[in-house]
């Protein structure tokens, strides 16, 4: 016999961030480097999180959260390469510590989108932070 536990969890949305990167991220496989004396960000790496972190503090001007959160990432890629979708969200997740949360343990829920052939590079991000009031069905 299968038993099947539900809680119950209620999520409420507080407050909510659009921002708007015009460039593809690198994919995570590119952003770091191996080394004998240890692993280093590339410079492919440390340019897009320089110009991620530009864009960021433009568009946003508020203190960093404190909460959980939940995060939605649209990838735009403007040719129809080949890509895993979970290489690309790293070097976007890590641009914004500091400066959206303090840091990406934060997030609890994360949902990421591709789209390719769209003729233009481009990351859309929605964060939501979020607060558990009482369990609902999961």
């Amino acid at each position: 016999m299968l038993i099947v536990r539900s809680y119950l969890r209620k999520i409420k949305a507080v407050s909510m961030i659009k921002l708007e990167l015009p460039m593809a991220p690198p994919s995570v496989n590119t952003i770091w480097i191996n080394k004998p004396k240890g692993r280093f960000k590339s410079v492919k790496g440390r340019e897009f999180d320089k110009r991620a972190k530009q864009e960021i503090a433009i568009q946003y001007l508020g203190k960093p959260l404190r909460g959980k959160l939940k995060v939605k990432i649209k990838l735009f890629f403007k040719d129809n390469r080949k890509r895993d979708i979970d290489n690309y969200n790293k070097g976007v997740l890590d641009a914004m510590t500091g400066f959206i949360y303090e840091d990406d343990s934060q997030i609890d829920e994360l949902f990421l989108v591709k789209k390719i052939n769209c003729g233009f590079d481009k990351v859309e991000i929605f964060i939501d932070e979020i607060s558990e009031e009482k369990m609902t069905l999961f």
